[in-house]
C-alpha cells in the first residue's frame, strides 16, 4: 500500500468515525477527557472572573457617586449652618423671637 492510499483510508477513517472510535480513543482517551475538563475549568473560571471583574467595577462606581452626594450633602450643611443663613431663614419664615447674639461668646474659667 503506498503513501496515497494509506492517506485516503485515513481521511476516510476519520470522517466515517472509525478512527476516533478503535484508535484515538484507545491510545488517547484519558488524555482527550483531561483536556476537556480543563476546557471546561478553564471557562467557568473566566466567565466568574468576568462577573467578579464587572461586580468591582460597578461598586466602584456606587462609591464614587456615593462621595460626591457626601461631599454635596456636607457643603450644603455647611451653607445651612452659618449664622448669616440662619438669620436670613428666620427672617423669611417671619420668626423674630429670635435673635442674634450681640457679644461675642465668652469663656467660662472654671
Amino acid at each position: 500500500m503506498d503513501k496515497k492510499t494509506h492517506r485516503i483510508n485515513v481521511i476516510r477513517r476519520l470522517f466515517s468515525g472509525d478512527l476516533l472510535v478503535n484508535e484515538m480513543l484507545n491510545k488517547h482517551g484519558r488524555y482527550l477527557i483531561c483536556l476537556v475538563v480543563f476546557a471546561l475549568l478553564y471557562i467557568a473560571f473566566h466567565y466568574n472572573m468576568a462577573q467578579t471583574v464587572k461586580q468591582t467595577r460597578q461598586l466602584e462606581r456606587e462609591v464614587k457617586n456615593l462621595q460626591a452626594e457626601y461631599a454635596t450633602k456636607a457643603s450644603e450643611l455647611m451653607r445651612l449652618s452659618k449664622q448669616s443663613e440662619i438669620i436670613r431663614m428666620l427672617n423669611a419664615r417671619n420668626i423674630t423671637t429670635v435673635s442674634a447674639p450681640k457679644a461675642p461668646p465668652k469663656r467660662i474659667k472654671q
